[in-house]
């Protein structure tokens, strides 16, 4: 059976990381990836079904987290806390790994009880991780000076030249129509006239830079997350228990 949840968890890598890579470049990521993913995996899930016998407790429970995780992505869906293809991809995730998957000695801290909320729980405990990130790096391309100007900033994106915005990112600094220089706490997403106004303050020699935050996609962080329940385990569950 550990072989199996093996090949299951890394077919489900790699459509976790193709979904990612796409929501990263374009913020669409097609249905047909969804589809191939309960294609390819679904074989494994009616085999361990069908040949490995579990117990009605671990039956009750899989079909539990199955409806609990499923009603609990669709509601994050529609309060807006992700997007549709967040919800979809732990809607498959609780169908095709009804089980918590082990392989040897993954997961090495704490077994969960169900995968998908596992994922889910550990995609938002090491979302922040990306803060650390911004820090260094920022502090690397700015100096203390700049941490001291904007410290929440560098926690959370990255300064740019004001007529080079990349796509994908939200301003943390812009222009308003009265053409004063705005500084916010929650990004704001560009249109085409705040864009304009950037450039024309650049062009003026007004600006040089500004800062901007990037719109990664929630799906990055659920395929961190699940290559951490798989390796590691439930780090919610760990944390809590341990506090227990």
């Amino acid at each position: 059976m550990g072989t199996v949840a093996l090949v299951k968890f890394l077919i489900g890598l790699f459509f976790l990381v193709w979904a990612s890579r796409m929501d990263l470049r374009t913020r669409i990521v097609p249905n047909r990836i969804w589809k191939l993913f309960v294609i390819s995996a679904a074989p494994f899930t009616i085999y361990e079904l069908l040949f490995y016998p579990h117990p009605t407790l671990e039956i009750f429970l899989a079909l539990t987290q199955l409806f609990f995780v499923s009603g609990l992505a669709l509601a994050f869906y529609y309060l807006g806390f992700y997007g549709g293809a967040d919800a979809k991809a732990l809607i498959v995730l609780s169908v095709l790994f009804p089980f918590y998957p082990e392989f040897g000695p993954f997961p090495v801290l704490f077994r969960g009880i169900s995968f998908s909320f596992s994922t889910l729980a550990n995609s938002v405990m090491f979302a922040p991780a990306f803060a650390l990130y911004f820090l260094i790096t920022n502090a690397v391309r700015e100096g203390l000076d700049g941490l001291r100007e904007s410290p929440l900033y560098c926690f959370i994106g990255r300064r740019v030249y004001a007529d080079k915005i990349p796509p994908h990112h939200s301003l943390l600094e812009y222009v308003d129509e009265s053409g004063n220089f705005v500084r916010v706490k929650r990004a704001v997403e560009p249109d085409e006239e705040m864009i304009r106004a950037l450039k024309d303050a650049r062009k003026r020699g007004e600006i040089e830079k500004i800062w901007v935050t990037p719109q990664i996609p929630f799906i990055v962080f659920m395929t961190i997350g699940y290559a951490v329940s798989f390796f590691l385990g439930d780090m919610l569950s760990l944390l809590i228990a341990s506090l227990l």
